[in-house]
């Protein structure tokens, strides 16, 4: 079984931005020193799992499903993800159309709403 590799502290670092936490509180909650932030969790490639834990609770979000091998047709997986944007771009000679669309997922469906 092959798995991607991820940048976990990178991942971290943009949920607490756009929590528009700052890294005093995020280091609060987290029991690390704001000074520490950056080097021992935005860094790191890796972290502990007890580390990671305190990090999911505090910003409210599931780390570990970067870990996770996931199955492109599971339901599971797209629930993690409530919209999806995707762009769809024709060209005809010189003329090109351009189309956004926004994709939800509810319980039990996919919506599709065109932006």
């Amino acid at each position: 079984m092959k798995y991607n590799r991820i940048h976990i502290g990178e991942i971290i670092s943009n949920r607490v931005l756009e929590l528009g936490m700052s890294k005093m509180k995020f280091g609060q909650l987290i029991n690390i020193q704001r000074q520490n932030v950056v080097k021992m969790v935005f860094e790191k490639n890796s972290l502990d799992t007890d580390l990671l834990i305190r990090i999911s609770e505090a910003l409210d979000f599931d780390f570990f499903q970067y870990y996770r091998q996931k199955d492109e047709c599971n339901t599971e997986y797209y629930m993690t993800k409530p919209e999806i944007k995707g762009k769809l771009i024709l060209e005809f000679g010189r003329e090109k159309k351009e189309q956004v669309f926004k994709f939800e997922f509810g319980e039990n469906n996919i919506e599709i709403l065109n932006k």
